[in-house]
């Protein structure tokens, strides 16, 4: 008895991707990204329920402090509120976000009333920050704005196209070997020692030191050592009386 052929479909075996294909989401209602979405692998860029404080909350604030401690040795959290025309609440938030990286934010005993907290001071990276002191980046960008401005105002055209050129090249082409440039210009001479990033030592001295004492105390020092030494020689001399002295 013959058995009966039987043929197969490959085409009804193969999943159906029409909907791939098309890019049509699995959840079409505006409640979220669908299975596939989520799934994705793709990090957002902020969650949902984070905001950005830095520009609209923290920044004033910190320009503030900084402008404020020109006038005082200290500024309260009222102080801070009255320049920036945030609530205190929000003002003592912004500070104890900023500590201790930016700020020294000190909270008295005021039984959590915060118009009282005060800044001691701020940090020298707080003044680079707001600008008060000069960055290697702001510096480079300042330059290439300020060559892009005389561009602008050049009536001669060749030399508009040098600025234009300048500009270009400490913006953009140049603008690494401008910013070391720039850090070496704005670095203070330590002794012909680089200055060391924020955070950082400053580097040791190559070769061993010397002995920083002074003379007297050094030599002092040295007599002391060869004291034992000496002890040990008159210990070992041989003692006479005073017989055999006069013989």
């Amino acid at each position: 008895m013959a058995l009966p052929r039987l043929s197969f479909s490959l085409v009804s075996w193969l999943p159906d991707t029409s909907a791939l294909a098309s890019g049509q989401d699995d959840n079409p209602t505006n409640e979220g990204p669908g299975p596939r979405q989520a799934g994705s692998g793709q990090v957002p860029v902020r969650q949902k329920f984070v905001h950005d404080t830095w520009a609209a909350r923290d920044l004033p604030v910190l320009d503030a402090t900084v402008s404020l401690l020109e006038q005082s040795f200290m500024v309260t959290v009222t102080d801070i509120a009255v320049r920036t025309g945030l609530e205190p609440s929000d003002v003592a938030r912004a500070l104890a976000a900023l500590d201790p990286v930016y700020v020294d934010f000190r909270k008295t005993t005021t039984g959590g009333d915060a118009r009282y907290w005060y800044v001691f001071k701020v940090t020298p990276e707080a003044r680079r920050v707001v600008g008060q002191w000069p960055t290697a980046e702001a510096l480079a960008s300042r330059l290439a704005e300020e060559l892009s401005a005389a561009a602008k105002q050049e009536t001669d055209g060749e030399r508009q196209g040098l600025l234009t050129y300048a500009a270009r090249l400490i913006g953009d082409t140049l603008r690494d070997a401008t910013v070391r440039a720039a850090a070496n210009v704005l670095a203070p001479a330590f002794g012909g020692v680089p200055r060391p990033e924020l955070g950082t030592p400053l580097p040791a001295a190559d070769g061993p030191q010397a002995d920083s004492r002074p003379a007297d105390v050094a030599g002092a020092a040295g007599h002391a050592a060869d004291a034992p030494a000496a002890d040990a020689l008159i210990a070992d001399a041989p003692v006479l009386d005073s017989t055999s002295a006069r013989g």
